[in-house]
């Protein structure tokens, strides 16, 4: 047995499994609390379908053990429950990554109208980390429902952003 390339699999396979449980966990948490979800195709969720297909790839060899599949499969379970948190706004506050933000960490807001998409902006600042700014994008194909809905949760927030 090589014995880096079995530390290597184990490594990667407590990793995933962490992120996994991790992504499961907010899952549940956020379940039910998206009123509107933002569009689910952006550049980390295409580079984690390139991630599975090389993943897939590694399989094709000489020498295939157990901890090999067992990596793989963890791999896909934790991109799979990567991929089914949402982002998007509701009645309680709004979810970014699968970790849910209650409306009174919202330190502002601002949308922009393009042809194609409508976006919006929001900012936060987290009471537990005075430095921690955090902006959040999303992309909605809902325009004057998602207006109509920050008007009404957040109104008195809106800031023009700088562009």
């Amino acid at each position: 047995m090589n014995q880096p390339l079995f530390y290597g699999n184990l490594l990667v396979t407590l990793a995933f499994g962490a992120f996994a449980g991790l992504m499961f966990y907010r899952l549940a948490n956020t379940k039910g609390k998206i009123k509107y979800a933002g569009r689910q195709w952006d550049a980390t969720k295409i580079t984690l379908i390139v991630i599975v297909g090389l993943t897939l790839v590694s399989l094709i060899g000489n020498t295939i053990t157990v901890f090999d599949i067992l990596r793989v499969i963890v791999i896909i379970v934790a991109i799979v429950a990567y991929w089914l948190a949402k982002d998007g706004i509701g009645e309680e506050g709004y979810v970014t990554n699968g970790k849910f933000h209650a409306w009174k960490e919202l330190s502002g807001y601002d949308y922009k109208d393009d042809k194609k998409f409508f976006n919006l902006y929001l900012t936060s600042s987290s009471k537990k980390e005075s430095s921690n700014v955090e902006l959040v994008e999303y992309e909605f194909d809902q325009k004057a429902d998602v207006l109509a809905f920050m008007k009404e949760k957040v109104g008195n927030k809106y800031k023009r952003m700088k562009k």
